[in-house]
């Protein structure tokens, strides 16, 4: 994943054409809905890029959860300073929560 390229959660196993909503920290982050095989694509929109580890959960009749790392790092070249945010996402469906 390069800066600016956008940041996206992949997922399966939600009941089929399900509303997917993303959150982090309490706010929200994305969402969508879940296909007829109950999987899922959906764009991760962070309000503020905070540095560390940020745990995303998608709830879709199930809840899955992934980890956000997010790294800022700054260079100097010439006159100007260009600010790098790199940000990797992996969306595990290791843990499902039924929800009843």
């Amino acid at each position: 994943m390069r800066p600016g390229d956008p940041l996206s959660a992949k997922g399966s196993g939600c009941e089929p054409n399900r509303r997917v909503t993303l959150t982090s920290e309490g706010e929200s982050v994305g969402g969508t809905t879940a296909d007829n095989s109950g999987e899922f694509t959906a764009t991760v929109e962070f309000v503020k890029i905070v540095p560390g580890r940020h745990i995303v959960s998608a709830d879709c009749g199930i809840v899955l959860t992934g980890a956000v790392d997010q790294v800022v790092t700054s260079s100097t070249g010439g006159n100007s300073t260009t600010l790098v945010v790199l940000v990797f996402f992996v969306l595990a469906g290791a843990a499902l929560i039924r929800v009843a």
